[in-house]
């Protein structure tokens, strides 16, 4: 399989396209961002906090936080470099891995965060209607559904939660580099088209090759209610400031952030993954298993890319990382589908069925 030669994406990546010197658009295109430091964050937040009248007497901000590498070390820069007072949200989805039920624990303990863990039941109520349904008709655009409701939960529970404790400030996680840019793209039914309404197309062409998606009116409702939260911001979040840190303020540094969450926060590993990355719930780990199969990469091999465009990693150590983490051994998952009480004979039939499409 042809790869870009710069970074790792290859050449059924969607909307890529390769330069004479076989360099790929998404490289080319490639700017590196100013961040604009901790220091501005905190006078952000402060200055936003002085024009709030009635809000908490206890909290400043509400973060996120999965019990994953990312929030975790979110958690530990705002304890550790701000005055902030903070409290964590954790939304069990259902799936979430044991190791990282026991980092939400060590974690806010650690730093002496007060968490609040809240159960949330959407995902529990789509994921066997729609892995039944992909499995009677396994598409690679669909592979991603098989998470509905789990952002809804989160999404919706966060502003939920503040707005219950009067915090107008909630903080989140996500990086520059989460190695998921190309999902979205895999629906639209016009690669060329950026905008929404190829991607809804899509879905709905989708669709019409499996109607058996919709036959359940609850995980269709929640469907619905997610792409409203998620992709058009609708989820009622008025007056409250969303920071994003490692988008704009902080620089992510992979290796600083695993470094630290380990050494000084004693955060684990989970034991199915092999990489510190996408282990802290068994559906993230099917789905890196199905993009793989489908299409011959998954987030390992863009994240990666993205840690090569901005200068932390060589071509060559990603290849070397793609070799020991790229892949999600059949036995993991195997024993993943089993303990979601799937038949993992009517599971291998489906993903031969997969490969033979996409071949």
């Amino acid at each position: 399989m042809k790869r870009c030669n710069n970074c790792l994406l290859p050449e059924t990546y969607p909307r890529i396209s390769f330069n004479e010197s076989g360099v790929c658009n998404f490289c080319t295109n490639y700017k590196s961002k100013n961040y604009l430091g901790i220091d501005c964050l905190c006078s952000d937040i402060n200055s936003f906090l002085e024009n709030v009248e009635g809000r908490s007497k206890d909290y400043d901000c509400v973060v996120g936080f999965s019990g994953g590498r990312d929030s975790s070390y979110l958690l530990y820069l705002l304890k550790k470099n701000t005055n902030l007072r903070i409290i964590a949200y954790t939304s069990d989805n259902g799936f979430i891995s044991e190791s990282a039920k026991q980092n939400v624990r060590k974690v806010t303990e650690q730093l002496g965060v007060n968490l609040f863990l809240e159960k949330s039941g959407y995902l529990e109520k789509c994921f066997s209607h729609h892995f039944e349904s992909w499995m009677s008709n396994p598409t690679t655009p669909m592979i991603g559904m098989l998470c509905t409701g789990c952002r809804l939960g989160i999404d919706n529970g966060l502003v939920d939660f503040a707005r219950k404790k009067k915090i107008p400030v909630i903080v989140t996680g996500g990086t520059p580099f989460e190695g998921n840019r190309y999902k979205q793209n895999l629906f639209k039914n016009d690669p060329n088209n950026s905008g929404m309404s190829s991607f809804f197309l899509g879905y709905l062409s989708q669709i019409k090759k499996n109607p058996r998606y919709l036959t359940n009116l609850s995980a269709a409702e929640i469907q619905f209610r997610e792409f409203l939260v998620h992709y058009l911001g609708k989820n009622n979040a008025k007056n409250i400031l969303f920071v994003y840190p490692f988008g704009t303020y902080v620089h992510w540094k992979e290796e600083e952030v695993v470094s630290t969450i380990k050494n000084e926060l004693g955060w684990e590993q989970d034991s199915k993954s092999k990489s510190t990355w996408r282990s802290d719930c068994d559906i993230a780990l099917l789905k890196l298993y199905l993009y793989k199969k489908a299409l011959g990469f998954n987030d390992k091999d863009d994240g990666l890319s993205c840690l090569i465009h901005d200068g932390q990693i060589t071509r060559l150590e990603a290849l070397q990382r793609l070799k020991s983490e790229g892949d999600v051994p059949d036995s993991v998952i195997y024993q993943v589908v089993e303990d979601f009480g799937f038949s993992v004979e009517k599971f291998k039939a489906a993903v031969k069925k997969l490969e033979k499409r996409y071949a």
